[in-house]
């Protein structure tokens, strides 16, 4: 589906001015969450011009704008998760959660991030006259590095062009493909795009291909993927104390009272996290241990499809949204991070939207209470050969 770049930018300019607002309303600011905010205000200048109704962008600023999207809502994200650490209980060992300093780190890197997309938005404004000034303009032999990495720099440029920031997913898998040949798979290289496309935009920024390999190199980023998702963790390991495992996602607990108190009746440990910000972290703070028991037998996971990512009681300033890719985001999460653990869509009107289920893996949805119970029952018997939760809209019409 193409990306529609009038309604783009504008739910960039709406998602950095929320931010802005909610930073501005906190009592107390972190020197981090005081940078992040002066940040944030600059990236607001920047998009107001665009609010309104604009011709065909530039190619260019377009692309820039959609890697300056990816860390928006990564930042989001990582606000949420610092607003809910605030006063929460410390959990033990499997469900420990991120420490503040971790959460700290996270909002620098962010800060960091945004500003490094500002710089190449302005070059990209720059560089196709937006600044109307004849003494000022660039030679097109000037090559402008957009990121501090070098490697992914040489990687994008030699193929997928330097002058392009964003290219879609079918193109960059391309790339990859020309790059490493027959050591990627067709899975693998769509594997790779779950990932560094994480927020399900369909297509790949350079600052998200940056943000994926970090300080080394494209190739030994792609082999430590590759090691995580291909090597078998079929091992004997030694039954944890908190296995079965449950982690169950809804914005809405409540609804799932009866279910979560069977579970825990057969024995199942149950993990209910509200958001998508704090799924994603809790997976991150926990993926050695569920690597380790990344087996249907040990943990599966339940999430809704679509849920109201904040609550405006404890989380002022952040306006609730209902994020109908939410089911997605957790499936495509997982996947992206070598997690192979069963995961079943569990919602009500929205099922007719949970079709992505077929692109994933061990992924099913569902509407019908009798397919969570067998689903729940498995876990507790130690099941890990159990397919009858499996596929697009599974219930008594199956």
């Amino acid at each position: 589906m193409p990306v529609d770049p009038i309604s783009t930018v504008r739910s960039l300019c709406n998602l950095a001015t929320s931010l802005l607002v909610w930073l501005n309303q906190l009592d107390e600011k972190e020197e981090a969450l005081t940078s992040l905010s002066r940040t944030v205000s600059r990236v607001c200048a920047v998009l107001a011009p665009f609010r309104g109704a604009q011709p065909a962008l530039e190619p260019t600023l377009f692309e820039a704008f959609l890697g300056l999207g990816d860390v928006l809502r990564r930042t989001e994200e990582h606000l949420r998760i610092w607003r809910s650490r605030r006063g929460r209980t410390p959990l033990n060992r499997v469900v420990g959660f991120l420490v503040p300093a971790e959460v700290t780190k996270m909002i620098r890197q962010d800060e960091q991030q945004l500003t490094q997309q500002l710089i190449i938005i302005l070059f990209a404004m720059a560089t196709i006259s937006y600044f109307k000034n004849p003494s000022g303009q660039i030679s097109e032999d000037h090559q402008f590095c957009p990121i501090q990495n070098r490697s992914v720099f040489e990687f994008w440029s030699n193929y997928l062009g330097a002058k392009t920031l964003w290219v879609s997913s079918g193109r960059f898998a391309e790339a990859l493909k020309k790059r490493f040949g027959n050591a990627l798979s067709d899975e693998a290289c769509q594997l790779l795009t779950f990932r560094i496309d994480e927020f399900c935009v369909g297509g790949v920024a350079l600052s998200a291909l940056e943000h994926f390999v970090g300080s080394g190199s494209v190739s030994s980023a792609i082999k430590r993927f590759m090691e995580l998702e291909f090597t078998s963790i079929h091992k004997k390991l030694p039954r944890d104390s908190l296995l079965p495992l449950l982690v169950w996602v809804d914005d809405n607990p409540t609804n799932n009272k009866a279910f979560v108190a069977r579970a825990r009746s057969l024995g199942i440990q149950v993990i209910e996290l509200s958001s998508t910000a704090l799924a994603k972290a809790w997976i991150l703070a926990n993926q050695d241990f569920l690597r380790a028991n990344d087996v249907p037998d040990r943990i599966r996971f339940i999430s809704d499809n679509s849920r109201f990512e904040c609550d405006p009681i404890t989380e002022p300033g952040l306006d609730p949204y209902n994020n109908i890719t939410a089911g997605e985001s957790i499936v495509r999460f997982l996947r992206g991070h070598s997690l192979h653990a069963p995961i079943l869509i569990f919602c009500g009107a929205s099922i007719i939207h949970t079709r992505y289920v077929g692109t994933y893996r061990d992924a099913g949805s569902t509407c019908y209470f009798d397919v969570v119970y067998q689903y729940i029952k498995a876990l507790a018997k130690g099941e890990h050969e159990d397919r009858g939760w499996v596929g697009y809209q599974l219930g008594k019409d199956r």
